[in-house]
């Protein structure tokens, strides 16, 4: 593990994993559609859905923005891209574009209604990446996240857990403490919950005007 997110590092693990993601995190999709809602997305919204992987978020984010929406959907990972467009296509939803590249350097719509950050650890704790996402967005979008975080002292045996079930998806344990903070400078109405013990954190806000 490095001290800082590896993108290269995270591009051949992801390729590694594309065939097998779904089903080693399917634990997780209960808690999609809570952070779909969160957004506050209307018809017609164009949102981002930050390290979409396989595309796994999509059906929850198509039904906020419905047909006359946009889903623009941003992955390192070619061959998890390339699941998430099969998605797309075989639900017919030609509302969804998918963009292969680096968050913190490929291009991005601009004016979107909303962004969402799911189980993306590395993304959260690079800083160029979020205010790029920000610089992206409307004055007052949402911005939602939700990921792993270190458990409260008084839990920390679930450390372990943690450490062994994030591993094979992250390349830093960077700032587990607080995952959120580089968010949290750059949104206001700022908030933070946790889930599952504690092991889990659903961040929100808004970019300023």
């Amino acid at each position: 593990m490095s001290e800082v997110p590896d993108p290269m590092e995270a591009s051949r693990r992801y390729a590694e994993l594309a065939a097998t993601y779904e089903r080693r995190v399917r634990l997780t999709n209960r808690w999609r559609p809570a952070a779909v809602r969160r957004l506050r997305l209307q018809p017609g919204d164009h949102v981002l859905d930050v390290g979409c992987g396989t595309g796994a978020n999509f059906p929850h984010l198509v039904a906020a923005v419905g047909p006359s929406g946009r889903v623009t959907g941003i992955d390192l990972s070619e061959a998890m891209a390339a699941l998430a467009r099969t998605r797309a296509a075989e639900h017919g939803w030609d509302n969804i574009d998918v963009v292969v590249g680096d968050a913190a350097t490929a291009p991005l719509p601009a004016k979107v209604n909303g962004a969402l950050f799911f189980l993306v650890h590395d993304l959260v704790r690079m800083p160029g990446v979020i205010d790029r996402v920000a610089s992206a967005c409307r004055p007052g979008a949402r911005v939602v996240a939700l990921g792993p975080k270190w458990a409260p002292r008084w839990a920390w045996p679930l450390n372990a857990l943690v450490r062994r079930g994030i591993r094979p998806y992250v390349t830093t344990f960077e700032g587990l403490d607080t995952p959120w903070d580089h968010l949290q400078r750059r949104l206001d109405q700022f908030s933070v919950s946790q889930l599952a013990v504690g092991t889990l954190y659903v961040a929100e806000g808004r970019v300023p005007n």
